[in-house]
């Protein structure tokens, strides 16, 4: 109950605070992004210029689409067909989002990101997360470990976040997921799909971090 609790506090709280910079903000006014995509023994950082209401609308997004998974948890291993569907079409439809104002490459799709669970013996499991606070991933020169960049992210999250993480156990066969709220210090080690940092995006918008992947490992304190 009480982590039901948590779990609607924050996310009411989240709210009318990103439409209250948006409202507050000019939507003209315009910021540099930071967007960090990883994956496939590639590491790509691009800064974009975009306005507050453009970033708005990707932090609404992400909002909406950070606890899809949630439903799923302790269900039988196998998602429906439709299941999969509705869940790809609202990864996508965040994406979509990010391509228009060039953001990211307009071949990256849910599945290439790693957001939709893989089956069987699967070693990383889709990862999302959003809140506010800071960030930090060392610069050193890592190299391609099974597919993906082996450089851990840094990431804490002060009052208002909220990360969810997707695996599966065999025994019994269900889905298992599990997610942290509120104030967090985690580290991501083994990441593959998108990191934004909003935090330069200038005056009238919140330093926001949104994370949308695949994680190999996920360690932390929900210090809620």
């Amino acid at each position: 109950m009480k982590k039901w609790l948590g779990i609607i506090v924050a996310m009411t709280m989240m709210l009318p605070i990103f439409s209250s910079f948006a409202e507050t903000g000019n939507n003209e006014e315009k910021g540099i992004v930071k967007c960090y995509i990883i994956g496939h023994g590639k590491f790509l950082k691009k800064e974009h210029e975009i306005s507050l209401e453009e970033a708005n609308k990707i932090v609404e997004k992400v909002q909406e689409v950070s606890r899809i998974y949630e439903p799923y948890k302790d269900k039988e291993i196998k998602l429906s067909i439709e299941e999969r569907r509705k869940i790809e079409e609202a990864f996508n439809d965040v994406l979509e989002e990010m391509k228009k104002i060039g953001l990211i490459p307009d071949n990256i799709d849910a599945n290439c990101l790693g957001l939709l669970p893989h089956f069987g013996m699967a070693i990383l499991n889709p990862i999302i997360s959003i809140g506010l606070g800071c960030s930090y991933i060392p610069m050193y020169p890592g190299e391609a470990f099974i597919g993906f960049m082996l450089r851990p992210i840094f990431v804490q999250y002060f009052v208002l976040g909220y990360t969810g993480c997707i695996n599966f156990r065999l025994i019994p066969p269900r889905l298992e997921y599990w997610d942290w709220v509120g104030t967090q210090t985690f580290m991501i080690l083994g990441f593959a799909g998108i990191y934004i940092d909003f935090a330069s995006i200038g005056f009238g918008f919140p330093p926001v971090q949104i994370i949308m992947g695949e994680s190999l490992f996920t360690l932390g304190i929900d210090w809620t």
